[in-house]
């Protein structure tokens, strides 16, 4: 059977003095994270980088923002998806108003502003449902930004939001229920009809008082 020579080992010395050329060779050298970084410049410093972000964790860092921007939209569609069932309303109105007879009318009017007044709840914080009848040469005529700009310093616009204080400021008219608001940017003082109005506050029992009020109003 062969035989095979075992490889030689050079047994000769390697002198580390040549290559380790710390002041104290005793003492061992700094682990990695007792290094302190480089500053290259100012704004780039060498060093361990934070591992970037997964698509996951970027969520939901930005998960406050989203919900923020969404939480009006969404209450919006809700309030648009739920189907109004028309007999379950007829008969809220009939109960409200203790009669058979739902018509909208000055009588009927001062009975559901009666029942607005007990249940309405101050400030009531409203916005507009869509513009003017004076707004609209401007937003879908061809008037003049300039000069729309300038009458809405004086006229209520469906970009205002308005507060109602006081149920004193709620009365009954011909054409249905009117009320004295404030422009919350001017405290400037508008009288409108409460059924182009709606509650800024989805989630406030205001929201639904005044929806009933205006497909009461137009329906009816």
């Amino acid at each position: 059977m062969p035989k095979f020579n075992k490889p030689q080992l050079n047994k000769s010395k390697v002198n580390k003095s040549k290559f380790d050329d710390r002041p104290n060779p005793s003492k061992s050298l700094p682990s990695e994270s007792e290094i302190p970084p480089v500053q290259v410049d100012e704004t780039i410093v060498t060093g361990r980088r934070p591992k970037p972000l997964n698509e996951f964790q970027r969520l939901l860092a930005e998960l406050p923002e989203l919900t923020e921007s969404l939480e009006s939209e969404l209450f919006a569609r809700l309030d648009r998806d739920i189907p109004v069932n028309a007999k379950q309303f007829e008969t809220k109105i009939r109960k409200m108003l203790a009669t058979k007879n739902i018509e909208v009318n000055r009588e009927n009017s001062i009975k559901y502003l009666e029942k607005m007044k007990k249940n309405i709840q101050f400030p009531c914080l409203v916005t507009c449902i869509e513009e003017f009848e004076w707004e609209q040469e401007y937003i879908r005529g061809s008037g003049s930004k300039k000069e729309y700009a300038r009458l809405k310093k004086t006229r209520p616009s469906y970009t205002d939001s308005f507060i109602i204080n006081r149920s004193e400021d709620l009365f009954a008219h011909e054409e249905g229920i009117f009320v004295q608001v404030h422009r919350l940017s001017d405290r400037q003082k508008f009288m409108l009809p409460l059924s182009g109005l709606k509650s800024a506050d989805l989630i406030s029992p205001n929201h639904q008082l005044l929806d009933d009020y205006l497909m009461w109003s137009l329906n009816y």
